[in-house]
């Protein structure tokens, strides 16, 4: 058999799977206005993974055959709600198989019309959407509208793995195309910029560094300057650039700093160190931008020149913990806490003196907990940024974790009710760590420190005490009705995270 055929009879016989579900899909999102497509379906999954398969072997026939489908599927004609409906949810399909397409299928597997074809699917829809599905005249549509644009922009993050100049110079020029300061425009121009999020930067090669380097610094934010409401571009293009260095600073020692690449590297840091400065300057002129700010300087400290970074991290935590006293920056400064202190923790820590690492922990750990007592952590997003500094802390030294903020948390002092829950949590994510090779308490024996299993043993019964004693008192005053349900709730959560522990 030829290798065309076979490739034909392959990709037929995939898409008699993918056919009926992708139908069902479309149907499915005309009754539920396309609340159905964010769940995972599994006999869907499966279908896209046999595509993803598929394209690293024969992606030229694959991706016609889905171009076809959906312009088979893509209604024609009326302009009503339901048309645009059926467009959106055939729209988000045939993204959604696109981008596990382009993750596996390799650069030199379609032509560059093809390749070319897909990056202007993307801009077009980027540049285009309020044109075809007006969020005014049809506001039912604007969370599936929303759905495909958000896979739109991971669409243009895989292509960025392959083609980074090519999607990066397309974007370069979109904004240039729309320096005319109009309301269209600028609408333009910012979701083009929302588009670019997902936008992946190569590190691993001199010559993938630096072209990231040199898209870093062409997208600095406040190289452009609109006539009109200039801040609200600069902190669009602040958003992006901290989703798009969030992965490195994220990915550990393993993923940053890159070695091998020391020339490229070097730009790098010339090109964040000054953009940073730059941010900083502007921040201080007005404090309306710190909220977009500060997360992108964190970002930039931490992928910057290590020197830089071990000068300016105390003067840096600093400003974060004046922060985190403001209501209105609070969860702001706590995620950049916990950014700069998981890098640190991650990627610098095994070079430093230990009473260094010491210092710095102690330094945040004591903020957290003050703020805790204060009772100015409320929110339920603030709690679990909490527990996620405990779990931070006790992967890299779960002695100092324990003493230092656990049992703090769980003391039965003046500490609000959550200062408990927060330590409850934290402990039960790090005893049942799946990386862990114990089980339960077990993990401090192993790790030479059993003298807490008492002490944790006494604290949450400790809890469970005064859990019964306020529920027999609040019985006394309350009907049962009223508090029972609620209480006996929490009552039971923590009577099964004791047995678990």
């Amino acid at each position: 058999m030829k290798g065309g055929s076979a490739a034909k009879l392959i990709v037929d016989a995939l898409l008699q799977r993918f056919l009926p579900l992708a139908r069902r899909r479309i149907e499915t999102a005309q009754a539920q206005d396309g609340q159905y497509l964010r769940p995972s379906d599994p006999a869907y999954e499966q279908v896209l993974d046999s595509l993803a398969m598929i394209a690293r072997h024969t992606p030229v026939p694959l991706l016609e055959a889905l171009l076809r489908w959906r312009e088979s599927e893509s209604p024609k004609g009326a302009n009503d709600a339901s048309t645009f409906q059926k467009k959106l949810a055939v729209e988000c399909i045939f993204c959604s198989a696109c981008i596990r397409f382009v993750e596996c299928c390799p650069q030199e597997g379609l032509t560059e019309k093809l390749w070319s074809g897909l990056e202007n699917f993307v801009f077009d829809w980027l540049i285009n959407a309020d044109r075809v599905v007006s969020q005014v005249e049809y506001p039912s549509l604007v969370d599936l509208r929303g759905l495909l644009l958000d896979l739109v922009a991971q669409l243009l993050g895989a292509l960025s793995r392959i083609r980074f100049s090519s999607v990066t110079e397309r974007f370069f020029m979109e904004l240039n195309t729309r320096r005319i300061d109009t309301s269209m425009a600028r609408s333009e121009t910012l979701s083009i910029v929302n588009g670019m999020r997902y936008l992946k930067l190569g590190v691993k090669t001199e010559g993938g560094l630096n072209a990231s380097a040199s898209f870093v610094a062409k997208a600095n934010p406040l190289n452009r300057a609109p006539h009109k409401r200039k801040s609200e571009l600069y902190h669009a293009l602040c958003n992006m650039l901290s989703n798009i260095l969030a992965p490195l600073a994220d990915g550990g020692r393993n993923q940053w700093p890159p070695s091998g690449v020391h020339n490229a590297l070097a730009l790098w840091y010339e090109a964040v160190g000054r953009i940073r400065m730059q941010l900083i300057h502007w921040m201080d002129k007005q404090s309306k931008h710190i909220a977009v700010g500060y997360p992108l300087v964190t970002l930039l400290l931490c992928l910057g020149d290590p020197q830089i970074f071990h000068s300016n991290l105390s003067p840096h935590m600093e400003q974060l913990y004046k922060l985190l006293k403001d209501k209105n920056h609070r969860f702001m400064a706590l995620d950049c806490l916990h950014r700069v202190l998981r890098f640190y923790l991650s990627v610098h820590a095994a070079s430093q003196p230990p009473n260094r690492i010491w210092d710095y922990l102690d330094s945040v750990t004591s903020q957290l907990l003050a703020a805790v007592r204060k009772g100015t952590l409320t929110q339920d997003v603030q709690h679990d940024k909490l527990v996620e500094f405990c779990v931070t802390i006790a992967e890299h030294n779960l002695d100092f974790a324990m003493n230092h903020m656990i049992l703090e948390l769980l003391k039965q002092d003046s500490s609000p009710s959550e200062a408990k829950v927060i330590g409850l949590r934290a402990l039960l994510d790090i005893v049942m760590s799946p990386s862990s090779p114990y089980v339960g308490l077990e993990i401090f024996k192993g790790q030479d420190i059993g003298h807490y299993i008492p002490k944790v043993r006494a604290a949450i019964e400790s809890i469970l005490r005064s859990c019964h004693r306020v529920y027999s008192q609040a019985l006394l005053t309350s009907s049962k009705t009223t508090i029972g349900k609620i209480f006996f709730q929490v009552y039971e959560g923590l009577r099964a995270r004791i047995t678990l522990l």
